[in-house]
């Protein structure tokens, strides 16, 4: 080639030369004998599309694509970055709280290995948190019953699948110690739903079971002692129910002799003045001496009179005789001694049987203090007495017709219906007393008598039905 051509095509440009190198195609220069080889156009020509576009050369991304590459990827490692610090700082977090709980929280596998452990478990075992991972409770300070226990507990849980609480069980600690917690397992479920671990919250309650124990002993104690002076008491309560019985014994004793000394002894004297009066009487009235012989006869009638009145002293100290129906017999003669200005009468079965002395004697009391009252204080006109048995409950009443109870009794007052309630008590009758419903007063004492299969009695007739309700 001459040098003009060389010296042309290096002053040339390299656009130039590119341009000229398009424009003139290169051809193989070709030997002969051999067949001259065709263009690249006729070359692939046969070939299939395929294998024409892999032969073409791969077009490599531009600077700006490479740049928008690269700024999608540092900003999803940013990403990444955050969403791992920001998981970080949960666990951190969780960790935090857990560590934070007094109570030990836990969770196993089902072969037993603790997955996870907080402070307090950690302590428990004497090691920490992180190396608790991987150990079971052999690995401690746990004795072979507590190990078996825990063991069943967790396939209990696990097997179920359901929670479980167990209020108290033993857990011996790193130093020895054995100390009581409640604990309470919850099974947790993989993504199979299968439960294959146990999660655990274990809370001391050594101190609150010890304060239990010591309330538990103090109440035994304090009830320990009650017990005794409950016991001093009901003593003390039973002696005096006896001395007060022995003294109603003996007040009735010196009543039942007083009345028999007036009966045996005052009335038979005044009955034998009586009888000299009367004798005196008559021989003054044969002597024709009349004025003397009626200042004898005014004199024999006031000691009639006094003969009278001291033998109803006499029934009113002892009146009741030692028989079933001395009862019935009592109260009548009570009611006959306490008409006069008044009327006073009885309404009583035919039949009362009361074979306690003391029942009786007890009723009769309370019968004597109601008309007592009746006719010191109430300005009644009747009063009324009744003796009911229905099945096996006794009931006595008196009413009257007068003014009715105050509504304020004063302090001192009202002795009469204290003793009339003590003697009800005494023989374990109920007893009541209050106004009426128009006028008048009514004491009532129910007593519950043995044998209430007896026949219903047949009662007398009413004298006076205006005094009843």
């Amino acid at each position: 080639m001459p040098r003009s051509s060389s010296r042309q095509s290096k002053s040339d440009g390299p656009s130039q030369a590119k341009s000229r190198s398009r424009a003139v195609p290169r051809t193989r220069e070709t030997r002969p004998g051999t067949p001259a080889t065709p263009p690249a156009s006729t070359r692939n020509h046969g070939k299939p599309s395929k294998q024409r576009a892999q032969t073409k050369k791969k077009t490599k991304p531009t600077r700006t694509q490479l740049e928008a590459r690269n700024e999608v990827l540092t900003a999803s490692e940013k990403s990444f970055r955050l969403i791992e610090d920001e998981l970080q700082r949960e666990r951190i977090f969780l960790r935090q709280v857990i560590d934070a709980t007094p109570s030990m929280i836990f969770v196993k596998d089902k072969h037993g290995k603790f997955l996870l452990g907080n402070a307090a478990l950690a302590h428990s075992c004497g090691t920490t948190a992180e190396k608790l991972a991987g150990k079971t409770d052999a690995d401690f300070n746990r004795t072979p019953e507590q190990i078996a226990h825990f063991q069943q507990i967790d396939h209990d849980v696990m097997s179920s699948g359901k929670a479980l609480q167990i209020p108290e069980e033993e857990i011996t600690q790193a130093d020895g110690q054995v100390r009581w917690f409640s604990t309470g397992k919850v099974p947790l479920f993989n993504e199979a739903g299968i439960c294959d671990k146990v999660l655990g919250v274990a809370t001391d309650i050594t101190e609150q079971r010890q304060t239990q124990k010591e309330l538990e002993q103090r109440v035994a104690e304090r009830t320990a002692e009650l017990v005794s002076a409950n016991e001093k008491l009901t003593a003390q309560i039973e002696e005096r129910n006896r001395l007060e019985n022995a003294l109603i014994d003996i007040s009735e004793q010196e009543q039942r002799r007083m009345g028999q000394d007036l009966h045996d002894g005052l009335c038979q004297s005044l009955s034998g003045l009586a009888f000299m009066a009367r004798s005196l009487t008559k021989t003054l009235e044969a002597q024709e001496l009349a004025g003397p012989a009626a200042e004898a006869a005014r004199l024999a009638a006031l000691i009639h009179h006094s003969v009278e009145a001291s033998r109803d002293i006499a029934k009113g100290l002892h009146p009741v005789v030692m028989d079933a129906e001395g009862l019935v017999s009592a109260l009548h003669e009570l009611a006959a001694r306490s008409s006069g200005s008044i009327s006073c009468r009885l309404r009583c079965e035919r039949m009362v049987p009361i074979t306690d002395n003391s029942v009786a004697l007890h009723l009769y009391r309370i019968a004597q203090e109601a008309v007592t009252n009746a006719l010191k204080h109430s300005g009644a006109r009747s009063i009324t007495l009744s003796l009911r048995l229905r099945q096996n409950l006794l009931s006595l009443s008196v009413a009257d017709d007068g003014c009715g109870m105050p509504e304020v009794i004063h302090v001192g007052d009202g002795m009469g219906v204290r003793l009339m309630k003590y003697r009800a008590d005494v023989i374990g009758a109920d007893f009541a007393i209050g106004k009426r419903k128009k006028h008048g007063t009514r004491m009532t004492c129910l007593l519950r008598m043995p044998g209430g299969d007896q026949p219903l009695p047949v009662e007398v007739p009413d004298l006076h039905p205006q005094n009843e309700r």
